[in-house]
């Protein structure tokens, strides 16, 4: 499946995946929201999940489950006390049931909004908060609506990466993502992502990225380089988006 075409469209797929799936893991995850979730004001899959079904639909989706909830940090944190959620450094929560790993956050202790460089009124307001431009799209669970930033879907299928809040905790974990997206999917950074990347990575920075891939990721795509600089070169190569297209078209797989 190919990138979505349009936000209708996007759409459509989520919407099948949540509400029209029949298959034993997303009966689950409708039970789970249903439980867990319900009964606040408005619920949010925000990042991966919506990207990645925008990108290539079901079979591209290969991330958690990220979930910003309209409900004060009180209500949240009596949430994930009840279902025995573990707390994380960024003011959220995450929990694992059967396949579905789950984080959620109350949309007021979101890190852009806690710390004050965005304000929100509600879940819409929630793609200003991504550091990638690619994260910035949400799908509201209550209202069954997709909404994402301006140009969204005509950044993924130009396949250009580029960031849209620099102000965000976690440099070293942007830094690894960024460097396996841009290996992994065939990508071009953005201006912003270009100096980003020029700024943080060094040599140090570069051990610590390959450290954290082999704990965390099975497929380790950084281990081919020698150091910095050689990540470096091949992360801002402008031709590679276009070596990518031409690989997959040499083995005829589909872009997903």
């Amino acid at each position: 499946m190919s990138v979505a075409p349009d936000v209708r469209s996007l759409k459509r797929r989520l919407d099948r995946f949540f509400w029209d799936n029949s298959s034993t893991e997303t009966v689950l995850l409708r039970h789970l929201f249903k439980t867990h979730f319900d009964h606040f004001d408005g619920v949010g899959v925000i990042g991966g999940l919506v990207r990645d079904f925008a990108r290539g639909g079901r079979s591209a989706f290969k991330s958690d489950i990220d979930l910003v909830v309209e409900g004060t940090a009180d209500e949240v944190a009596m949430l994930a006390e009840r279902v025995g959620a573990t707390a994380n450094r960024f003011g959220g929560f995450g929990f694992t049931e059967g396949p579905w790993k789950i984080d959620f956050w109350a949309l007021e202790k979101t890190w852009a909004v806690a710390e004050g460089h965005v304000v929100v009124a509600g879940l819409a307001d929630v793609v200003q908060c991504t550091f990638f431009d690619w994260d910035a799209a949400i799908y509201d669970l209550r209202r069954k609506r997709v909404v994402c930033t301006d140009g969204y879907l005509d950044r993924i299928r130009d396949r250009r990466l580029e960031i849209a809040l620099r102000s965000n905790p976690g440099e070293l974990g942007n830094l690894l993502r960024a460097a396996r997206r841009i290996l992994g999917w065939g990508l071009r950074p953005g201006p912003e992502l270009r100096r980003f990347i020029r700024e943080s990575l060094d040599d140090e920075t570069f051990k610590a990225l390959q450290a954290t891939e082999r704990r965390k990721h099975a497929d380790q795509l950084l281990k081919k380089f020698r150091d910095a600089r050689d990540l470096r070169f091949h992360l801002l190569a402008s031709h590679r988006a276009e070596a990518f297209d031409k690989m997959q078209m040499q083995m005829h797989l589909p872009f997903d």
